[in-house]
């Protein structure tokens, strides 16, 4: 049988549908190496371990969102756009399958052991910065930065409701309260 190509992107991407889907404990070897097309050999030659694996998809996952979401942050839109603009690119990766947040669920999942903590907090350190950056148009850098905060738990609350019911109004309303902190005299 010919050996399998495939790139480290499209390894680490296809991985973390994987994990994402399924879980970090939920998530087998064969698995991966369904998703991969490189058989278990073949995946262990990249990676030696399902948590060398999952080291590699969290370090992906971390710049596919810093790409995607936080990227946001920095453009030329007036800041409330940003924060909408954000909130809902997030809210489409949450969509998807209505799998939610990959790091909450790994955090959830994992979070007492550990193994996965240092990808996760920092994440979610950036997006409050990415946020408060945003709010500071509007707040003291202390306040924007509490409120970023304050933001960060709404939302992963407001991903778990979708998740538990389906009904996306848990993440519509959670984006028009946080666009509701700029005043109308900016929009």
């Amino acid at each position: 049988m010919p050996v399998q190509k495939i790139d480290k992107t499209d390894l680490l991407r296809r991985c973390w549908e994987v994990f994402n889907r399924h879980g970090y404990y939920g998530t087998s070897i064969s698995m991966l190496a369904d998703a991969t097309g490189l058989g278990k050999s073949g995946l262990m030659h990249h990676h030696l371990s399902k948590e060398g694996l999952m080291h590699a998809v969290m370090e992906f996952a971390q710049n596919a969102l810093r790409e995607y979401v936080l990227a946001v942050a920095r453009e030329d839109l007036p800041p409330e756009q940003r924060l909408e603009k954000l909130l809902r690119r997030q809210n489409r990766l949450a969509k998807i399958e209505r799998r939610g947040c990959f790091f909450a669920n790994t955090a959830l999942e994992t979070g007492r052991e550990g193994l996965f903590n240092h990808y996760i907090e920092t994440i979610f350190d950036e997006w409050q910065s990415a946020v408060s950056g945003i709010l500071t148009a509007t707040m003291p850098p202390e306040q924007a930065r509490e409120t970023a905060y304050r933001l960060l738990l709404e939302y992963e609350g407001a991903v778990t409701m979708y998740k538990l019911t389906g009904n996306e109004q848990h993440l519509e309303k959670m984006v028009a309260r946080a666009v509701a902190l700029f005043p109308l005299s900016q929009s």
